[in-house]
């Protein structure tokens, strides 16, 4: 499996151009869900996200009011404290707060590690989001392609799932 982040990266942008085919083909061939959900849950119980935690580094996360006082009760501060130190307002909904953000990432990362893990949000609890069965992938595909240079979850599923359902790039070869 590969974990390297750069080359990852460097991958997902070398082929952008066979993600977006891969990508119709499987809208035009109406790939069910259900095998990339199980192969993606195998491959993330494959890595060890503390080797990577670049989710807690590149991603903004939504909270809830519950999951805040949730998470403000297991750091022991008082929720309006909490909502000041360690939230924002969310910069697409002025209703809505997200974790802080500092420099190297989440403010509840350390190193790789999350100081709420036992208390984390929804959203951190569920990433990268690829075997949850109560959303349709096929609605969240371009949203999954688009993540997959930032994780080696994703980057990997996707990889595993072209060559799980035969995928052949031709439009390279008519070239």
């Amino acid at each position: 499996m590969l974990t390297d982040l750069d080359e990852i990266g460097r991958r997902s942008k070398d082929n952008a151009g066979v993600n977006l085919r891969f990508r119709r083909f499987l809208k035009a061939h109406h790939q069910p869900d259900g095998p990339f959900r199980i192969l993606a849950e195998r491959v993330q119980h494959e890595m060890d996200c503390t080797q990577c935690a670049n989710c807690c580094r590149q991603f903004i996360v939504g909270v809830t009011r519950q999951e805040i006082e949730v998470m403000a009760a297991y750091v022991e501060t008082p929720v309006e404290e909490f909502i000041d130190q360690y939230t924002e307002q969310d910069p697409d909904d002025s209703r809505e707060r997200v974790l802080l953000n500092r420099d190297e990432g989440c403010a509840f990362l350390d190193g790789n590690l999350c100081m709420v893990y036992d208390a984390r949000p929804k959203p951190c609890r569920e990433f990268p989001h690829l075997a949850l069965k109560h959303n349709s992938l096929g609605a969240r595909m371009a949203t999954v392609f688009k993540r997959a240079p930032l994780c080696p979850i994703i980057y990997n599923s996707i990889e595993r799932y072209k060559q799980l359902v035969g995928y052949q790039d031709t439009e390279n070869e008519r070239h």
